[in-house]
Parts: structure tokens; sequence; C-alpha cells
């Protein structure tokens, strides 16, 4: 988990960021040298990046983080793990991946409440603001769900950075609909220095998620799917049910009336 906090954060800078902006610096030297904790200390990032130590200190602060220890302690917890088919041939491997990715879309689609789905639907098209936010991998179905969307004509809002994710849901008031999309359920251990329930408080808030573990306080209502979170089907499971969801959203309710030529 600490290793997953410090990629959403630090890549959550470097997709929102501009190029030369200090903190996307900051960020991208970072992630070139997880491999290498000596590499990451105060004097290296002053010398990599031409910032002081009190611009470092802002930056740690600004992602999410209390303190550059903290930054350290998540660098010192990095484990880097890699999955691969065993099959001797190219066709084999693939083949396999396949069939794996299968085994996870048939859990979800025989797991998957329609009730539910039909009450996620009919909110989507009682709220005018909407906004879906996932981390890391589960951003990837919240990105797809917000293009599909807008095909039907309903806008949804996203965004990578979970410090911005943070900053949206403070704002957020009882008019407001939020989706969180978190395969294992753990959205807010991301987010693990703001007050959770402050910012549930007042929006709609429904978690789209694999974990059969009870919702956290401010949560409204649950879209669960089978899985046994098996690394190889997400985001795929997370991006089906996001799909299947506005697959009938479609059904219900259609494209928006076209506006007559003047």
């Amino acid at each position: 988990m600490p290793y997953g906090k410090l990629l959403a954060v630090l890549l959550g800078t470097i997709a929102s960021q501009r190029p030369d902006s200090l903190d996307q610096r900051i960020a991208q030297y970072i992630m070139d040298h997880l491999g290498d904790a000596e590499a990451i200390s105060m004097k290296h990032i002053e010398q990599a990046c031409h910032v002081g130590n009190a611009s470092i200190s802002r930056f740690c602060r600004r992602i999410g983080l209390r303190d550059f220890f903290e930054l350290r302690e998540l660098v010192a917890d990095v484990n880097f793990q890699a999955e691969a088919d065993a099959a001797d041939t190219f066709a084999g491997r693939t083949a396999a991946h396949r069939d794996t990715i299968r085994r996870g879309l048939d859990s979800v689609a025989s797991s998957l409440p329609e009730a539910e789905v039909l009450a996620l639907c009919a909110d989507l098209r009682r709220y005018s603001r909407v906004a879906v936010f996932g981390l890391l991998k589960s951003e990837a179905a919240a990105l797809v769900m917000q293009n599909e969307m807008a095909a039907l004509g309903k806008n949804l809002f996203t965004v990578v950075s979970p410090v911005q994710q943070a900053d949206w849901l403070q704002t957020a008031g009882p008019e407001d609909l939020v989706l969180l999309l978190s395969y294992r359920g753990i959205y807010f251990d991301y987010l693990d220095h703001t007050d959770r329930q402050k910012l549930l408080a007042r929006p709609r808030v429904w978690l789209i998620t694999g974990s059969q573990a009870p919702p956290p306080a401010g949560v409204d209502r649950v879209l669960r799917f089978a899985t046994d979170f098996d690394q190889t089907y997400h985001p795929q499971q997370l991006l089906f049910v996001c799909t299947s969801v506005v697959r009938e959203y479609a059904r219900l309710y259609g494209l928006p009336p076209r506006r007559p030529e003047r």
C-alpha cells in the first residue's frame, strides 16, 4: 500500500502539472530514482532540480504528504514486482493472459447486481454535476467512463491528481454526485491526511469496488462485484463495471435530443 500511495501522488503530479513546473521536475526526479533510496535526499534533489530546501518541503505538502520524512519512508518501502506468463511461445503467453482476464470478467458479469446498476443510472440521470474519481489504475476506468458518458450527452468530471480530487470533494455539496472507483475499497487510504467524513458529508457518494468490507462513513450506496483481487484483472474488472453502467444508461435514456438546425 505505501508504494501505491507514492505512485498515486507522484504520477498524479506528473500528469497534472506543466512539464517545466517545479513540482513536475521534482516528481519526475523521484520517479526516475525510486530504485536508489540514497539519491532521494534533500541534497541530491536540490542539486538535480535546482531548488531549495523550502521548495522541496512545500512540494511534499502540496502532494498530500506531511513532510519530506514521510516521502523518504514511502521511498524506503518501495518493492518492485513484475508478473509474466510462463508459456514458451508468445502466442501461448498472450492466450494465457487473455484467459486470465476472461476469468476476471466472467466473475464480474455473474456478480454485478442489476438493481444497484439501475439505481446508479437513475442517479446519473438525476444529478447535473457528477464527478468520477479513481487512483492509479482505477483512474483509467474513470477516464473511460467520462469519455463514454460524454458521447451520451452526460458530462462527468475527473482529474488524475489525488490532491485535486480531494480539493474537488472539499467543494462538493448536496447537489453533487460522486462516484469513487476503488478496486480494493481503500480509496481513502491514499488520502490519509484528509477528514474523509467531512469530505463525504455533503455530496451523494457511490463506491464501486470489489471489496466486501463495510464502506467508509459518508458513502451512500455501494456497487460491488466479485473478485479475488488478482492484479491481472485490474483495471479490466472496473472498466467492465463502468462500461456496463454506461450501456445500461444508454438503454434507459438514450442520446439527448438533437437541437434543431438554425
